[in-house]
């Protein structure tokens, strides 16, 4: 297990480096810089502050300084907001963004749960038929255009919720109800095919015949091992939602992450491009490594072993 933790470790920062390469090279080969563009500043000025983000030395050189920085965790100043650096901007934001994405997460992960078993025990009922039309409208309707659907209804129309302003909890329902309904959609409708076929297994039918209260076989042989496929897609649904926040915190104005990195990529910021791209990678790659060790507390049956072993 220590072996396999350790491989873990430095499968993560090796992947960290990739990705960091690679955006670093993108963003080097688009023409310009971030200054190019300006032609209010003198020519002093611009030299002066190319020399300040090493813009003016050779590409390898901005690369070796840039990786010497991130090994110290210094990820720089933002070009756009010159008298703050990435880490603090990331600092103030996150919290925001976290927020966003835990409230979707456990809203879509309960309710997708819920609305898929109730769905697999009365299959091809009136139940089951409702639980999948709400799943086939959560993946049916993109989040750019729910949000705005959710502005006019339950912002303009009725006034139940604030339109797009970061006030306390109400003003996060609208968005954890637009990043959460695609993988609320998901969950329930694999939840459902899950349970089906475990409904259909022997040890399920072997528990009813000893007379185990129905409760009992549903909670602790049944929803255990169906929960399984779920688990397994937390990783992605993970990278979803908050690759998701980038456009829904803006279209709601909330003061997150994601904000910061649309206008990031238009001010051609480049210490914030890389930050932000770096601490999501990070945290989606913790994310994936999480879930792949709750497989064997969810399931005992899977252990980790050495390669060759069964």
């Amino acid at each position: 297990m220590l072996r396999y933790i350790l491989g873990r470790i430095v499968q993560m920062v090796v992947t960290l480096w990739v990705i960091a390469t690679i955006t670093f090279l993108m963003m080097k080969a688009i023409p310009g810089d971030p200054f190019s563009s300006d032609k209010k500043l003198p020519e002093e000025v611009l030299h002066n502050l190319r020399a300040y983000y090493h813009l003016d030395e050779p590409v390898s050189v901005q690369y070796l300084v840039y990786m010497k920085d991130l090994l110290t965790f210094d990820l720089g100043f933002s070009i756009k907001d010159q008298t703050r650096t990435v880490n603090d901007i990331i600092a103030d934001g996150f919290p925001v963004s976290a927020q966003l994405g835990a409230q979707a997460l456990v809203v879509a992960i309960i309710a997708g749960v819920i609305l898929g078993a109730v769905a697999a025990l009365r299959q091809n009922r009136l139940t089951d038929y409702a639980a999948m039309v709400m799943a086939v409208l959560g993946i049916s309707i993109p989040s750019f255009v729910l949000a705005p659907l959710l502005q006019k209804y339950l912002g303009v129309e009725w006034e139940l919720l604030p339109v797009a302003r970061w006030e306390g909890f109400t003003s996060t329902i609208m968005p954890t109800i637009t990043l959460a309904a695609l993988p609320l959609a998901t969950i329930t409708r694999l939840m459902r095919a899950s349970m089906v076929e475990v409904l259909t297994q022997d040890y399920i039918r072997t528990a009813r015949a000893k007379g185990l209260p129905p409760g009992r076989v549903i909670l602790r042989h049944t929803l255990r091992n169906s929960i399984l496929p779920v688990v397994t897609i937390l990783g992605p649904i993970s990278v979803g939602v908050l690759t998701g926040s980038f456009v829904i915190e803006n279209i709601f104005s909330m003061p997150g992450i994601g904000r910061y990195f649309v206008d990031s990529i238009s001010n051609r910021d480049y210490p914030m491009i890389m930050g932000i791209t770096l601490f999501y990678s990070a945290l989606l790659i913790f994310v994936n490594f999480l879930v792949d060790l709750a497989y064997g507390w969810i399931d005992p049956r899977i252990q980790i072993t050495k390669k060759g072993e069964r």
